[in-house]
């Protein structure tokens, strides 16, 4: 059985192809925009988002030492992506990643937000293909974290069935403050 980590690259695996433009909502300390550089492939390019100039520098240093030449970092809160994506003139990506709460060894008290995610999310899935998936880890541990999820969740069971599926993967045997992931498939 697969960790939350590996489970929510794997899905992003299953969806990605070679030659994809792809977005790292939450570029973080860079860990999934590697993964995704490595499923596009260097014919394909991934656009990674963060608010900290902190998470921007240590990715960009993890991206420097595996010498990849594919991810562009962009200091911008992931609900401007799809302005920013289109702004390139790109009409469609191949998948998107979220890994929302803080980032890990940085301020705490930063975190993401239900209202931003939630646009990130909604303006991204009109730029997906069909047959994709944006992939959200969620990490319920911490009060922000706790009331982005309620309202995350609330708002994706609203979401029409014909337009889109959405599952999720945890762990029922952990606390409910465990992190875990959606999956958001287009149809």
């Amino acid at each position: 059985m697969k960790q939350i980590i590996p489970f929510a690259h794997q899905w992003l695996s299953d969806s990605v192809k070679a030659g994809d433009i792809v977005v790292d909502a939450t570029l973080g300390n860079g860990h999934d925009s590697v993964a995704l550089s490595q499923e596009v492939g260097s014919s394909g390019h991934v656009y990674s988002f963060d608010i900290q100039q902190s998470a921007i520098d240590h990715a960009q240093s993890l991206i420097n030492q595996n010498d990849i030449n594919n991810i562009t970092s962009v200091k911008l809160g992931h609900e401007q992506a799809k302005d920013y994506i289109m702004d390139k003139g790109i009409s469609s990506i191949g998948g998107v990643i979220f890994n929302l709460g803080f980032l890990p060894g940085g301020d705490e008290s930063i975190t993401t937000q239900a209202d931003s995610t939630i646009q990130a999310i909604d303006g991204l899935f009109e730029l997906l293909m069909p047959h994709r998936m944006i992939v959200i880890v969620i990490y319920p541990g911490h009060d922000s974290g706790r009331i982005e999820k309620d309202l995350l969740i609330q708002h994706l069971q609203k979401q029409p069935a014909a337009k889109m599926d959405v599952a999720m993967y945890h762990m029922v045997n952990r606390s409910n403050n465990a992190p875990f992931v959606v999956g958001i498939y287009k149809k």
